[in-house]
């Protein structure tokens, strides 16, 4: 068994260069074609078409990933369509009428109490408008 060589071990750390992994093994031959053709605007899908007529069989999931990890390229998110909601309900339009205190709420035609529009967000109960409840004892 041999003696630890610190000299040995300073020429091997200066010597090593970490392993690319696999999937971008044999992109890095074609790293000069790949950035002209980004340069022009071609898309994932086109490079690897090319790639692959020319003897370097790749997809275009791992040109994407190439260009994004080796070349620094910036990843878009991807931006989902909103989903369609139904139609809202609309409430009838009413017309303006004079102004009225907290002490007579609006009534409807039946002679009932309304409450006014309401927005949308949380429904908080107004205390103000609950009619008092009989207490049992």
């Amino acid at each position: 068994m041999s003696s630890f060589d610190p000299e040995k071990i300073r020429n091997a750390v200066a010597e090593f260069t970490p392993r690319r992994p696999q999937k971008f093994q044999e992109l890095f031959a074609a790293k000069d074609v790949v950035i002209e053709l980004r340069k022009k605007r071609a898309s994932y899908r086109s490079i690897a078409d090319l790639l692959t007529r020319h003897c370097l069989p790749t997809c275009k999931t791992s040109v994407a990933l190439f260009c994004h990890k080796v070349l620094g390229e910036k990843v878009r998110p991807y931006k989902r369509p909103a989903p369609e909601r139904p139609a809202a309900f609309e409430m009838p339009v009413r017309e303006e009428a004079p102004l009225q205190t907290e002490a007579s709420p609006p009534t409807d035609t039946n002679g009932g109490e309304t409450s006014p529009a309401r927005a949308r967000g949380p429904r908080i109960a107004q205390v103000r408008m609950l009619k008092p409840q009989p207490q049992t004892t």
